[in-house]
């Protein structure tokens, strides 16, 4: 018998683990030591053996298959043995936080060795919903003895995997649960919520939903310590976006605090009306915008290019009457030869359709008539 704090030791022999004090601080913060009484089944001691042999796999014999399927009977185990049959107490969700990260990190080394139809990485999702439903299933309230406190973590994970294999509707339930916490979610650790609400705000980017991915990516951001700039970095590549179209743009000093000069000309085009410029920083950088899964949803903001090139043109010209031909010279004389007469007026017609211009387009005289009292408002009213 031993006293369930060591079991921490073993775990810190892997790789993927976080040091020991940060683990032990996580087990301490699940319950007194007085409320821990000493193990006495065989359940960890399953665990233990299973966990050195997955360490046995990854740093001796190399074979990763090996080691994800001994990582997966971790899981059913702990789910079986731990989650299902300890119903008083919850000290352990830190450990099984941790199984579900290491989970992850072999089924993506395996992914990377092995071609395989079926990824092992999706295949992890399975697992993590069995003890999911297991904790969502209890029915204390108490976070120091719920397992429902536990959701939020594993909630992240699936974030992970249906992110990365574009299964963004399987996420809907989870985040129904979240939202339907209650109380229960003061309870969840700052950092999941962090993780949360970048993930969230991603989500509600791709879905066109940018009010919710403005809330959540700026939650993020802000409550990212400091010090983690790489992550805060990370949540920028998407907040930036959304707060372009809603018409906020980001400093030159932001961006080179945060490491994304690749911003630097998008933003500069769009606050200028150029786009020339636009279609040039986006060719120049498509490679990195395609990785972080940006870079249609910055051709976007082409229209939003063209109203402030517009509103620029109405400025210049005066009065509310401009001709469509006025537009179509300029964007001529600026390089812009993949957009035709006939396109331009659909260009217009749609930025006065959602709101961005108010007037309308009078066909007869071929003119843009703008409203007399702010016909250009600004994006984040719209």
């Amino acid at each position: 018998m031993f006293e369930r704090g060591i079991i921490c030791l073993l775990y810190n022999n892997f790789f993927f683990s976080p040091p020991l004090h940060q683990q032990l601080v996580l087990i301490e913060a699940y319950g007194s030591r007085k409320s821990r009484s000493y193990i006495d089944d065989e359940a960890f001691d399953q665990v233990t053996c299973l966990h050195l042999q997955v360490i046995y796999h990854i740093n001796v014999s190399h074979n990763y298959e090996a080691a994800y399927t001994t990582h997966t009977q971790i899981m059913q185990t702990f789910n079986k043995e731990v989650l299902q049959k300890k119903k008083e107490v919850n000290w352990f969700m830190p450990i099984f936080h941790q199984l579900c990260r290491d989970l992850l990190n072999v089924a993506r080394m395996v992914d990377d060795e092995v071609e395989n139809i079926s990824s092992y990485y999706e295949q992890s999702a399975n697992y993590i919903m069995e003890a999911y439903r297991t904790c969502t299933s209890d029915v204390r309230a108490d976070p120091s003895t719920t397992k429902k406190i536990a959701i939020l973590n594993m909630t992240n994970q699936l974030f992970r995997i249906y992110f990365k294999i574009n299964k963004l509707n399987l996420l809907k339930p989870l985040i129904r649960a979240i939202d339907n916490s209650g109380s229960l979610y003061q309870s969840f650790s700052m950092a999941d919520k962090v993780t949360y609400n970048y993930f969230l705000g991603r989500k509600a980017m791709f879905d066109a939903d940018l009010p919710l991915a403005e809330k959540s990516l700026s939650y993020a951001f802000r409550n990212c310590p400091a010090e983690c700039l790489s992550n805060k970095r990370l949540v920028l590549i998407y907040l930036i976006p959304v707060k372009m179209f809603l018409g906020h743009m980001p400093t030159a000093q932001l961006l080179h605090k945060y490491q994304l000069d690749e911003f630097v000309d998008v933003v500069e085009a769009v606050k200028e009306g150029n786009l020339a410029k636009l279609d040039q920083a986006l060719e120049t950088n498509e490679h990195f915008f395609i990785q972080c899964g940006i870079f249609l949803m910055l051709e976007k903001l082409r229209a939003i290019t063209f109203r402030t090139l517009f509103k620029r043109i109405s400025t210049i010209i005066g009065g509310n009457q401009i001709p469509l031909k006025a537009f179509y010279t300029i964007i001529q004389y600026l390089g812009v030869t993949d957009v035709d007469e006939d396109e331009l007026e659909c260009i217009v017609a749609n930025l006065i359709a959602e709101k961005k211009i108010k007037g309308y387009i009078s066909h007869q005289h071929q003119k843009l008539v703008v409203s007399k009292k702010d016909p250009f408002p600004p994006l984040s009213s719209v």
